[in-house]
């Protein structure tokens, strides 16, 4: 099997972290004497602890796939440079035990995805929102269980178009189970909006930052009447209804540039914080 190139890792990077809120990426940036790897070589490691890529193997690799690991755990991680001498010991670095007897420096960062907003609804508002999140750099996923308001020329460039039934019946939020997401439900009507918040109730996504219904406080009211005769609860969660900051305006624009406000505004919060996965969120 051949060995990934520098463009094919980066390029795995990208697609990891379509799934994956980060990963550590490795890449040699110096080497002095008899080294297995070269300088450019690159590999990733991912939160699971399977890696893509090569830095030349052995136990040089493992040292360097253990202390990316360390920095993915880190709450605030800094990007560093780690020395290995490629020596059975060592007085000035990490010692690998090889004995080529050469020294590799390895720039250790990581990458970070940028915040995904989902939305519940492609109609006009729907719309709106998906233009002025890009605008913000969220990535963008839209489910609607409506043909005409998934086409991608609607929305900007490598968004998601999730396909779902009117009842939301389906896994929907599965491929961004791991993911910090923003959900914003501006469905059609209440008993969409109903679908789509049970449905996200039930599926509990651990990342989540952010979830808001538009709408009436009376719609609110009969919507959220409604989750709690299902069994859901929304106590504890980052719960805003009526969707965004109160800043005037009815049109789709307007609407989405007080979600969008609001929404980063909850994500720059110092608390923001989403389920509980030791606590159901089913009452019955």
């Amino acid at each position: 099997m051949a060995v990934p190139t520098a463009s094919e890792v980066l390029a795995e990077a990208d697609r990891a972290l379509a799934e994956s809120p980060r990963i550590a990426l490795c890449q040699i940036v110096r080497v002095e004497g008899s080294t297995p790897g070269k300088r450019g070589w690159k590999m990733l490691l991912r939160p699971d602890g399977s890696c893509y890529g090569n830095l030349g193997g052995g136990a040089f690799e493992a040292l360097v796939q253990r202390d990316a690991a360390k920095l993915l755990e880190e709450s605030e991680p800094q990007s560093k440079i780690e020395r290995y001498y490629l020596t059975e010991d060592s007085v000035k670095g990490q010692p690998t035990g090889m004995v080529c007897g050469g020294m590799i420096e390895v720039f250790l960062e990581v990458l970070t995805a940028r915040p995904m907003l989902v939305i519940c609804g492609g109609g006009p508002v729907g719309q709106a929102l998906a233009r002025q999140a890009a605008l913000c750099d969220f990535e963008i996923s839209v489910a609607d269980d409506r043909g005409l308001f998934r086409r991608p020329e609607l929305f900007p460039d490598s968004s998601r178009i999730l396909e779902v039934d009117r009842e939301y019946s389906g896994d929907f939020l599965d491929s961004l189970a791991e993911r910090d997401l923003s959900i914003a439900v501006v469905s059609r009507c209440w008993q969409t909006d109903l679908a789509a918040l049970a449905s996200v109730l039930r599926q509990a996504p651990p990342g989540l930052r952010y979830l808001g219904l538009m709408g009436s406080q009376r719609k609110v009211a009969r919507v959220t009447a409604e989750l709690a005769a299902r069994g859901f609860e929304l106590s504890g969660l980052p719960w805003h209804a009526p969707i965004g900051l109160s800043i005037g305006g009815s049109t789709p624009a307007e609407i989405a540039v007080s979600i969008v406000g609001e929404i980063l505004q909850e994500m720059n919060r110092d608390d923001a914080s989403g389920f509980d996965n030791e606590r159901p969120v089913r009452l019955v």
